[in-house]
C-alpha cells in the first residue's frame, strides 16, 4: 500500500503552519491525517504499535495518531513518517501522552532523529517489535489469553513492556478467563473538589 501524500497536502500543510495555533487540530490537515491513519493501520496489520492489540474493525476515531517525538516539543518532526505510527488510546494517553524519557539523551536525538540507537524503547518504525518480543495469543471462546515474552533479553522490549505495562493486558485477560473482575483503570484520579461540586449539585436538585 502507498501512502499518497501529494502537493494538496503539502500546500495544506504549510497553510496550517503558517496559521499558527494547533496546527495538528487545523482542519486544513484533515486529508492527510486520513491517510496516515489508513496507511499505518495497514502497514501495522491492524495493530497498535506499542502493545500489538488487535485494531480490526475498530473506528478511526477510538485509534490515534501517533508522535512517537511528542510533537509539542518536536514540532520539527510533527509530519514526518519516521514519527508517525498508530497506537490505541490506552497506550498513547494512559502511559505514552507528552513524555519523553524514552529518549537516552534529547539533545542528541535532534541531530539524528532517525537513529534508532538514541530509544530506549522499541521504535515502531525503526526497530522490528517481534525481534524485541514475541506475542502470544490463545483464544478460548469469549477469552483471550495474551502472554508477552522479552526475547533475549532485549533491552529495548524490556524497556517496552515494563513502559506501557504490558503485564496489566496479562493480568486483566487471564483474570477475565477465570472469571475475576477487576476495576477498570484509570488514567488520572478524580480531583475532590469536582466530586464535591457533583455531589452539591445533585443536592439541589
Amino acid at each position: 500500500m502507498i501512502l499518497d501524500i501529494n502537493e494538496d497536502d503539502i500546500a495544506n500543510i504549510k497553510l496550517a503552519i503558517q496559521q499558527g495555533g494547533k496546527v495538528w487540530e487545523n482542519p486544513l490537515i484533515q486529508g492527510f491525517k486520513t491517510k496516515v491513519k489508513t496507511y499505518y493501520r495497514h502497514y501495522e496489520n491492524e495493530q497498535c504499535c506499542y502493545c500489538r492489540r488487535d485494531l480490526e474493525d475498530e473506528f478511526n476515531m477510538v485509534i490515534d495518531i501517533e508522535h512517537i517525538l511528542p510533537k509539542g516539543e518536536f514540532k520539527d518532526y510533527m509530519f514526518q513518517l519516521f514519527n508517525l505510527n498508530i497506537s490505541c488510546k490506552r497506550c498513547n494517553m494512559l502511559y505514552k501522552r507528552e513524555k519523553t524519557d524514552f529518549v537516552i539523551d534529547l539533545n542528541e536525538v535532534l541531530k539524528t532523529p532517525e537513529d534508532t540507537t538514541h530509544y530506549k524503547m522499541i521504535h515502531p518504525n525503526l526497530d522490528k517489535y517481534f525481534n524485541h518480543i514475541k506475542l502470544n495469543k490463545i483464544v478460548d471462546d469469549k477469552y483471550k489469553l495474551i502472554k508477552y515474552q522479552v526475547l533475549n533479553g532485549s533491552p529495548k522490549g524490556q524497556f517496552t513492556y515494563d513502559y506501557f505495562n504490558l503485564k496489566k493486558i496479562e493480568i486483566d485477560t487471564l483474570n477475565g478467563a477465570q472469571g475475576v473482575k477487576e476495576k477498570p483503570e484509570l488514567s488520572e484520579t478524580i480531583d475532590p473538589k469536582i466530586a464535591n461540586a457533583l455531589k452539591d449539585i445533585f443536592k439541589s436538585i
